[in-house]
This record gives structure tokens, C-alpha cells and sequence, in this order.
């Protein structure tokens, strides 16, 4: 065992004991180092001169090879596919706006042409040259569009009458006493979007 660890012939006086010559210029020998960084002391016992530890200012160790583009960017890629994926996301996802603008009121100009929906005979109007080369499938596909913007802006128009009302309601509601009068005319308040809503069939309990 002492043998194959210090590479010697063992412990015989022959080999001058121990610590004889030929138990440390024979065989792999035995090294530790101690940590194995600048000014750090090696030391050997036994075997051939140990190898020395690569380090940058050695002309003999061999070059790391300098990153290429693509592998600069392949490890770019992830953070890459990070910001881009949400961003064609957004794009593919929107669809835009596209069609005449249109009025539902009163015509007032460029808004001169009168159409009514199919579907809820809704008027409305539009720009005669933003509709010159309509089809009766692109006709049907802006009846679909009014309707379902004039039943928004009824709806809002509708919610913001009853917030109204409310507030009115509570006014006239006191600590001591109420004021029928004025709750009466609350409750009487014209309410025109929801009503329209209503005869639309948009209606809810409000």
C-alpha cells in the first residue's frame, strides 16, 4: 500500500528507509497542492515534476476560441423570443377599425345619406362617397356594425339617466323627513335611452 500511493519500494532500508532517494524519483509520486492559485506552494513527494496549471499569460496553454456571431446569438435568442412573442401577439390579435363613420341623431354634413338597419330599423347616416361601391353584403355588414353601436351608446346614455334618478331619489330622503314631492318627480323623470333600450329589447331591470 505504501507503495502504491508514494510510488517506493516500500519501507527497506535499502531504499534509505522512508525517506530514501528511491521512494521519490520513482513511480507517479504523490502531490497535493494547496489551493493551486498565484504564490500558493505545491508540494511533491515523489514521481516526476508535477504538471503546472494552465493560466492566461501562459503563451504554451491553448486559446479559447473567440464567441462567434451565431453563438452570440443564439444565446441572445430567449430574451429575444421574451419581447417579441407578446408584441406579434398584440398585432395578429387587433383587428382594425375600418368603415364609414356614422351619425345617428340628425344629418349634418358630410353625413347626408339615410339608411335603416334591417334587423332594428335603426337610422342612421353616413358619407355618400364612403359608401359609393357598396355591395348588399357590405350594406348588411355596416346594418350589423349600427346597430350594435347604437345600442352602446344607448346603454350608456340609459345608465348614466338612472345614476341621475338615484341621486335625485336621495336628495329628497332626509333624517327627520322626505320629500314626497320631489321623489315623485324623480320617479317620474323622463328616462329616454332606456326607454328606447327597451323598445329595442335591450331593456333590463333598472
Amino acid at each position: 500500500m505504501f507503495r502504491q500511493f508514494f510510488g517506493g519500494g516500500g519501507m527497506g532500508g535499502g531504499l534509505g528507509g522512508p525517506f530514501g532517494g528511491g521512494l521519490f524519483d520513482t513511480g507517479p509520486g504523490f502531490v497535493f497542492n494547496l489551493g493551486g492559485g498565484p504564490g500558493i506552494r505545491v508540494q511533491q513527494f515523489g514521481g516526476n515534476r508535477p504538471r503546472r496549471r494552465p493560466h492566461n499569460h501562459d503563451p504554451n496553454a491553448p486559446q479559447q476560441p473567440a464567441p462567434s456571431a451565431a453563438s452570440a446569438l443564439q444565446s441572445l435568442l430567449p430574451l429575444l423570443l421574451l419581447f417579441l412573442l407578446p408584441l406579434l401577439s398584440s398585432l395578429f390579435s387587433s383587428t382594425p377599425t375600418t368603415g364609414p363613420s356614422l351619425r345617428f341623431d340628425s344629418p349634418i354634413p358630410p353625413h347626408t345619406l339615410q339608411h335603416t338597419s334591417a334587423r332594428l330599423k335603426v337610422p342612421y347616416w353616413v358619407n355618400p362617397s364612403d359608401v359609393a361601391d357598396y355591395t348588399p353584403k357590405k350594406w348588411r355588414e355596416l346594418d350589423k356594425a349600427a346597430e350594435a353601436k347604437y345600442v352602446g351608446q344607448l346603454d350608456r346614455e340609459c345608465e348614466a339617466e338612472v345614476q341621475q334618478r338615484n341621486a335625485i331619489v336621495q336628495q329628497t330622503q332626509g333624517f327627520f323627513w322626505t320629500d314626497h314631492d320631489a321623489l315623485d318627480q324623480a320617479r317620474r323623470m323622463e328616462m329616454r335611452s332606456c326607454r328606447r333600450l327597451n323598445e329595442l329589447g335591450y331593456g333590463g331591470a333598472r
